[in-house]
């Protein structure tokens, strides 16, 4: 999977927040944030150019795909996306009044473990944790973070793994699972929501904007559209050719 350059924007624009943290990191762990709006890294803290041997000032967030161990990254892109869709779906409000703060997406920490490619070439198996770093006034998130620790002297198994910080997580995901048995593979909520906004010529950047996520989910949701498009064939007839190829 490869990504448009997107290096690490001047140091002016460093989150304080994530400079705190990075100084209380352990040995073996490194801090990347990500501003959602500008859709790049803005600080690398210096411990990733220890653990994998990539300059700080050149760290960004397609080095970070791109250096995920291909046998892992479908594995870690389509658990990022059942991450976000719990997340959306838990900050919807209520239809009798505002939705339950302790339940917003913007307070819900994701980890996930994989292996990541060092600039030698060689991998090691890290654990990363994604939380929000700062927030706007409204309470939308603004940067995140994410959190390296390196594992691999702790897991020799292959196997990806995540979880998230929600009690109601692990349920959603074993109804959803029943659900789409039963149902096959229709477009979700989002995506509904999603290929209409492409369909009225919003563009992937604007409909991150417009959803506040990052231009990357996007792309993810888009590439989901058209694989089911193609697997349903009749069921989403309506879809002409003109729609697959916007998607594409």
């Amino acid at each position: 999977m490869a990504f448009a350059a997107d290096p690490i924007v001047p140091a002016t624009a460093t989150p304080p927040e994530a400079v705190r943290l990075a100084g209380c990191l352990l040995p073996g762990q490194f801090l990347v944030a990500f501003d959602l709006w500008q859709q790049r890294c803005c600080y690398a803290s210096p411990q990733a150019e220890t653990l994998l041997g990539y300059p700080s000032q050149e760290m960004s967030l397609g080095l970070l795909y791109d250096a995920i161990h291909p046998d892992d990254l479908p594995l870690v892109t389509r658990a990022s996306e059942l991450a976000m869709e719990f997340m959306q779906l838990t900050g919807q409000p209520a239809t009798d009044g505002p939705a339950d703060a302790s339940l917003s997406p913007f307070t819900i920490g994701f980890s996930i473990d994989y292996r990541l490619r060092c600039r030698n070439g060689q991998y090691r198996r890290v654990l990363r944790h994604n939380f929000v770093l700062t927030h706007s006034d409204s309470g939308h998130p603004l940067v995140t973070g994410s959190l390296f620790t390196d594992i691999t002297g702790h897991k020799t198994t292959l196997d990806v793994r995540f979880s998230l910080d929600h009690p109601d997580f692990a349920h959603w995901l074993r109804t959803r699972k029943g659900e789409r048995e039963r149902t096959g593979d229709e477009l979700s909520i989002r995506e509904q929501e999603i290929l209409a906004r492409m369909l009225a010529g919003e563009s992937t950047a604007a409909i991150a904007d417009s959803l506040f996520i990052s231009y990357f989910t996007v792309k993810t949701h888009r590439r989901n559209i058209l694989r089911k498009m193609k697997a349903n064939g009749g069921r989403l007839a309506h879809l002409d050719a003109d729609m697959v190829q916007l998607l594409a």
